[in-house]
């Protein structure tokens, strides 16, 4: 993400800060625990544990201004971890400005989290419009450790997660959308899978906190709230193909001993059932060169961006954006899900039945037809 959108998040979350504190009066607001971020993980006896980074104003012996700090705590439910946060901090959670809720691995993949989303999407001040993802490994781990350009790791993964939905088929990444997509014809939705990826920076200021980025290229599948897979970065890529409005995909070929990268600049994909319970599937992609390749000749890097794409380039393209494609119908037949909204197409044609609603992905037959051309 740019930096002018990193700023430009930062200062709608300190002028949030700014609003509330200006909506109350005297020491009003520094009885309030401003929820950042919150982290679920699944407890052994079964209830959840809760981690949420806190912004609050300073005062007293703290630093001037605002800061954020991580407090863990437990409870039978998500209700009664947000009340002992209260009673740890000894002032009101307060969710109003909360922009990310995680999920933790245990969590997740053991969890019908059904009643989380429910409690959320009725809460009187959650917004309904917050990220909600998944991340390897724990919840309260991540929050724990720090973004190598940010001291606020809801702000990170917040940030990542917008990036990345402007590049791939990321289009359901809030707590409404995902949970309208569990209700639907075949009930299945997807979550950013994110992971932390460990760095070799340093921060003097923070030498207990590990420092990285947020790695955010792959996807959770899950049907009724209950997990089915993960899609890796070319899983993602995959189902992106299918998205008309997703560009940028970027494929690489090494025909005639020459490196040459290029990008997909616009596309034309055609989904629709073939009358026998099958679809067919047309993909038309246009591709220029990318803009930082470049070539070795006679002893120059010369720019590829005026330069004509040989056939056998775009060949190999084709043939590539093919594998990657065959690669997730063959994902979604094997794991049964459907996230390109087969159940649906057939069901504004014939109606819907039981039929329809039980019918597994592996009996959608699909024939592709795949064409590249230059821009």
């Amino acid at each position: 993400m740019s930096n002018i959108k990193r700023i430009a998040i930062v200062i709608l979350v300190v002028a949030a800060v700014g609003v509330i504190a200006g909506s109350f009066s005297g020491s009003d607001v520094l009885d309030r625990a401003i929820i950042l971020g919150m982290g679920v993980d699944a407890a052994e006896d079964g209830g959840v544990i809760l981690t949420a980074e806190i912004v609050s104003p300073g005062n007293g012996s703290e630093q001037v201004g605002t800061f954020s700090k991580t407090v863990t705590a437990k409870g039978e439910t998500i209700n009664v971890a947000i009340q002992n946060v209260a009673e740890l901090t000894s002032k009101e959670a307060s969710l109003g400005q909360c922009v990310v809720l995680v999920l933790g691995e245990q969590y997740f993949k053991t969890v019908d989290f059904s009643d989380l989303t429910e409690y959320f999407i009725n809460h009187h001040s959650f917004k309904e419009s917050a990220v909600i993802c998944c991340c390897e490994g724990n919840a309260m781990d991540l929050f724990n450790k720090a973004d190598a350009l940010t001291q606020s790791m809801s702000l990170a993964i917040t940030t990542a997660i917008l990036d990345e939905s402007e590049k791939i088929a990321v289009s359901s990444n809030s707590l409404l959308e995902y949970a309208r997509s569990q209700y639907e014809l075949d009930r299945t939705g997807f979550l950013n899978y994110i992971s932390f990826v460990s760095s070799e920076n340093t921060d003097a200021q923070l030498p207990d906190k590990t420092l990285g980025y947020i790695g955010y290229r792959q996807l959770a599948v899950f049907r009724q709230n209950k997990y089915v897979c993960t899609l890796d970065e070319q899983l993602v890529k995959g189902m992106s193909l299918f998205e008309p409005q997703v560009t940028g995909e970027t494929f690489v070929s090494f025909e005639d001993t020459v490196t040459r990268t290029v990008q997909v600049t616009n596309k034309n994909v055609k989904l629709k059932p073939d009358g026998k319970g099958g679809f067919e599937a047309e993909l038309k992609v246009t591709v220029r060169y990318g803009r930082t390749d470049s070539e070795e000749v006679s002893g120059a890097l010369t720019a590829k961006n005026d330069k004509e794409i040989p056939q056998k380039v775009l060949d190999d393209v084709s043939q590539q954006i093919r594998s990657v494609a065959e690669r997730y119908l063959a994902a979604q037949a094997e794991y049964n899900f459907d996230l390109l909204d087969f159940h649906e197409a057939y069901r504004q044609k014939e109606g819907s039945s039981d039929a329809l609603f039980n019918k597994p992905m592996s009996e959608f037959a699909v024939t592709l037809t795949v064409e590249v051309q230059e821009a």
